[in-house]
């Protein structure tokens, strides 16, 4: 197989992972406990704050989504080499959203409660995604 053809069939795996609607459960869990944890922190403002929920729902969903393709029969090193380079590029876009969020209550209410705030985040992702699993 030539190289060209792993690229061509891998960009089909990764178009066929993206969002469906089995996701919208999971998504609709992650979007509601960040929103939870926001409107305890100072506020939530869609207008502001929707692009870096949805960013940080659909990023996490894709992550644990990546991970099906470590266990097919024909992965291989360079399978395992794109899948942990594109968890890591997922779970950077998680970590700058909820920079950009926690930096957003600070930016409004006036108060340095970023770490508090990120640290709630993160616990309302993992905690819908395992609500999932």
């Amino acid at each position: 197989m030539t190289d060209e053809k792993e690229n061509v069939d891998w960009d089909w795996l990764l178009v066929k992972t993206a969002g469906t609607l089995e996701d919208e459960p999971e998504h609709n869990r992650i979007r509601k406990g960040l929103i939870k944890v926001l409107k305890k922190f100072g506020g939530y403002e869609p207008a502001v704050d929707d692009f870096h929920i949805e960013q940080i729902a659909s990023s996490a969903i894709y992550s644990k989504k990546t991970e099906r393709f470590l266990d097919a029969a024909n992965a291989n090193e360079i399978t395992y080499s794109r899948i942990i380079d594109s968890k890591l590029k997922l779970q950077k876009m998680i970590e700058s959203a909820l920079h950009q969020l926690a930096l957003n209550r600070r930016d409004r209410v006036g108060q340095n409660k970023e770490l508090d705030l990120m640290k709630q985040l993160r616990e309302a992702i993992q905690n819908a995604v395992k609500d999932e699993r």
